[in-house]
């Protein structure tokens, strides 16, 4: 057998006894790992309300923290406002401020009323809320636009001398890459991003993956710790130690989270990437602003939802974008492509009042309202203008000067005002609740946040609009599943300080409703789910959630069916008691299924290890090398099955995974044993060498059984690791039919 990266991986086992005095042959491959995604072809609509009796999600209230930038009728900013003279309104209703400062450079000036009506003065601030953050994010460039956004960099740093402005470069192609991560050595920088303008996709791929070796090395090793053994002052080394973990570490949790999120359309990968992007940097306080440069940024409807979940998530971070189009100013109209979709959908609307209802209508017909929609949506610059406005920015589109307006988004990032309340939020419904900020002077204008979504926040992330009734689903009573799916825990690595998971998650598809299109063509699935681990407190430690919205040709919709859904999450988790939780959700066919697993998590260790056994589905090479989870290997990957059913007979195999981790400290390599049993009688044994460990140390297995050697009955496979003398062991029962 060849494997993907074209070496031949055969090894063959001693033969041992199958039945009555039958010698045959088991070959054993080795193979690399994966994760199964379903390609969505458009974002759902509106996620159907949850099942009666369920409850929505109660919470303690979250603080809103919200910048403002206030300015004369002139455009110059005010820096003298009062607390008094300030009036938050969320939904209508005045808020009750927490606080209202002015943060200036280094300091913030904290202006809030005490309990004896004094106000406090300056108070110094933690190391992370000192430095202002800028992350440059440049997508979909020709040469021209290479070059108008090389020097707006460049004339960008030059406005910014201060010591606590960093900087990031990232670009979105097919999917998030990081070029350069955050630093204030211009140099550096400026260096990194020449270079990474003649980069193709595999190059920034490359580059991402290079940062993100060195930030792993970063953050590998504790946090550093700022008190000191005096109770003096910390160093500024220490500081600068603290900044530079914190930066880091923040960063890499957003290319492991990047990583694992599925990107069908590049409308996906722009959504999702700035999603990834703002999630990250909502760990980290203080103000955070992305200047995106995308000359053809448009938001369709399939990613409607989304676009809206990325403005809502940015205004609860403190994200705020500026926007560019590096097209500058244009002879031609932005809005000629929106004129000519509009012009056709007119077209056909007339063709079709003009012969009746009873001539057979034309697929263009029957999209005449899409086109129509679609074409209000066809210029970026109304999209560039929507997302800087939303979110607190401004946009800078139609001129080829640029430095004026980036010069203004520079004062803002290092001059704002911040007020921070708590709302009157009993339930988080999901519904988006708009604020609005008055102020007590004539002719000045306050620019901040349009609003945000009632979500929670859990595991550290916050919700999405379209994870708040599975959320719901897993609150509610147990009931009667509507929609059976599996779900299953493997655990892998205990190296490092916690033990590595795979969640999987299947569901047959012919349970799925298929809803046909009117223009009777193709039919769209239309499916929500989440898994949640939880601890032994019951706390959630960690979420995942996927949506589905594959549409298929209406002739092929019975053969679709008989396929399954299947979505793998990697988790990291601490030794101890936990619980996953995981919900599908059918929302053409408005029902829920709810799955829970007990897990007891081992201690993490250094010593010879094997994960748990995996029954495979198939196996997928892949171009790259990269390693995303345990379920991927050098040029490869697995799709896992949950079932337990495997089918018999000439021509199939049973194949399963595992893999093995080598204790370092022991010279002797690793040796496997692999035993059969059949209605727990032994059929035989055989052993073998294992290859050498991959780079990231263990030894990714895949054993394929021939099937016709395995008569209908119930089974089970155990499989022995040996090395030195330390041993592990592990099993798993299946069934051939």
């Amino acid at each position: 057998m060849r494997t993907p990266n074209g070496n031949v991986k055969l090894i063959r086992l001693a033969s041992f006894l199958f039945g009555l005095n039958t010698m045959k042959v088991v070959y054993f491959f080795l193979v690399l790992l994966a994760v199964l995604g379903i390609a969505a072809a458009q974002e759902p609509s509106k996620p159907p309300a949850p099942p009666p009796g369920t409850p929505s999600i109660s919470t303690t209230a979250q603080e809103v923290v919200l910048d403002m930038v206030f300015r004369d009728k002139k455009g110059r900013s005010i820096h003298d406002i009062r607390p008094e003279e300030v009036h938050v309104l969320e939904e209508g209703t005045e808020q009750k401020l927490n606080s209202f400062r002015l943060v200036e450079g280094k300091t913030a000036e904290v202006m809030t009323e005490t309990a004896a009506g004094g106000r406090h003065g300056a108070v110094p601030l933690d190391p992370m809320r000192e430095i202002r953050l800028v992350t440059l994010v440049f997508q979909s460039l020709g040469p021209d636009d290479k070059r108008f956004f090389q020097q707006a960099v460049k004339d960008l740093l030059g406005m910014a001398p201060e010591p606590n402005l960093y900087f990031s470069v990232m670009t979105i192609d097919q999917r998030l890459h990081l070029i350069q991560p955050f630093t204030a050595n211009h140099e550096a920088l400026l260096g990194t991003l020449n270079k990474s303008l003649t980069w193709s996709y595999v190059q920034y791929q490359t580059q991402t993956a290079e940062v993100k070796q060195q930030l792993e090395q970063v953050v590998s090793g504790d946090a550093p710790q700022l008190t000191t053994s005096s109770g003096g002052p910390p160093s500024a080394s220490a500081i600068g130690g603290l900044v530079s973990y914190q930066l880091a570490k923040m960063q890499y949790d957003m290319l492991q989270f990047d990583a694992r999120t599925d990107r069908e359309f590049d409308e996906r990968a722009t959504m999702m990437g700035l999603m990834n992007l703002v999630r990250a940097e909502a760990s980290l306080p203080g103000r955070k602003m992305v200047i995106y440069f995308n000359p053809w940024f448009r938001v369709p409807p399939t990613v409607d939802e989304q676009y809206k979940n990325l403005k809502s998530l940015a205004n609860r971070s403190n994200v705020t974008f500026y926007t560019v189009d590096t097209k500058g100013l244009v002879s031609y109209s932005q809005e000629s492509g929106g004129r000519s979709l509009l012009n056709g959908s007119a077209k056909e609307s007339r063709n079709m009042a003009k012969y009746g209802s009873d001539q057979k209508v034309t697929i263009d017909q029957a999209r005449a309202g899409e086109a129509a929609e679609n074409s209000v949506r066809d210029n970026p610059q109304l999209w560039l203008t929507d997302l800087a406005k939303d979110t607190g920015g401004a946009a800078i589109i139609d001129t080829n000067d640029w430095k004026a307006p980036l010069r203004i988004a520079m004062e803002e990032v290092r001059t704002y005002f911040e007020a921070a309340y708590t709302p009157e939020i009993a339930t988080y419904d999901g519904k988006f609740r708009k604020i609005t900020v008055r102020i007590d002077r004539p002719d000045v204008q306050v620019h901040t946040r349009s609003g945000y979504y009632a979500l929670p926040v859990l595991g550290g992330q916050q919700l999405l609009a379209y994870e708040l009734p599975l959320l719901n689903a897993l609150a509610a009573p147990p009931a009667t599943p509507q929609v059976s799916f599996r779900a299953a825990a493997f655990r892998f690595s205990e190296r490092g300080q916690k033990v590595e998971y795979m969640l999987a998650l299947e569901a047959p598809l012919q349970q799925l409703v298929f809803e046909p299109h009117p223009d009777k063509k193709i039919a769209t699935v239309n499916a929500g789910l989440m898994a949640v681990l939880k601890d032994a407190r019951g706390e959630i430690v960690d979420k995942f959630s996927k949506e589905f919205a594959v549409q298929v040709d209406l002739d092929k919709v019975d053969a679709y069916k008989a396929g399954n859904l299947v979505q793998t999450f990697r988790a990291e988790l601490a030794p101890g008691r936990h619980t996953l939780e995981a919900v599908l959700m059918d929302r053409q066919g408005n029902k829920i299924g709810v799955k829970r697993i007990s897990l007891m998590v081992p201690a993490p260790s250094e010593k010879l290890a094997l994960s748990d056994i995996v029954i495979v589905r198939r196996s997928d090479s892949l171009k790259d090398n990269q390693i995303l989870d345990a379920f991927y290997f050098e040029g490869g990957k697995i799709i896992p099955t949950l079932t337990d059913a495997l089918k018999g007979g000439p021509g199939n195999i049973l194949p399963f995974y595992f893999a093995v981790y080598p204790d370092p400290a022991i010279p002797a390599p690793p040796t496997l044993t692999m035993s059969f049993f059949k209605d727990e009688q032994p059929l035989g044994s055989a052993d073998a060498p294992l290859p050498a460990p991959q780079k990231d140390g263990r030894i990714p297995y895949i054993a394929n059984l021939p099937a016709d050697k395995f008569t209908p009955g119930n089974y089970e496979v155990h499989v022995g690791v040996s090395q030195g003398n330390a041993k592990a062991e592990g099993k798993i029962a299946f069934r051939v039919e």
